[in-house]
């Protein structure tokens, strides 16, 4: 799991009261799907490839689940934060990072543009505190 992103992003479990809620056909909707990506840490990384599997539930809150493709692990947690029609923050985690090698979580910042949900990330403790790691991560939505 190293360089978790996204996004990314986004899988969202998220908890009521967030404000990642939205109506039918709102913000929420255009972030359902399966995402392929990777993240990187730096330039010249050749990142690590993950899936992120994204729904809407009933109550209008966006719900999902980061796995990373090549590492075995059980699947992580997203909280969306934030969400407009072009951008979304998720927290993602608390996990343990090979990477790192110690117990994480990711703060992502992507925008969607068309099926492509791009953005940085940052890892820090899970109380907080000093960054661990930041960097990028690039995804496309696929057909589940």
């Amino acid at each position: 799991m190293r360089t978790l992103l996204c996004v990314a992003l986004g899988a969202a479990a998220c908890a009521p009261g967030e404000k990642s809620h939205a109506a039918a056909g709102g913000p929420a909707q255009k972030y359902a799907g399966t995402f392929d990506g990777r993240s990187y840490r730096s330039a010249s990384d050749t990142g690590t490839p993950f899936r992120l599997i994204a729904a809407v539930g009933s109550d209008g809150t966006l719900r999902g689940t980061l796995w990373f493709r090549d590492i075995a692990g059980p699947p992580i947690p997203v909280r969306a934060r934030q969400l407009s029609d072009t951008g979304l923050v998720d927290e993602i985690g608390p996990y343990h990072s090979p990477t790192a090698n110690r117990d994480v979580v990711t703060t992502t910042a992507g925008k969607l543009r068309g099926d492509s949900l791009n953005g940085t990330f940052e890892m820090r403790p899970p109380g907080g505190g000093t960054l661990i790691m930041r960097g990028a991560f690039r995804s496309k939505r696929v057909a589940p």
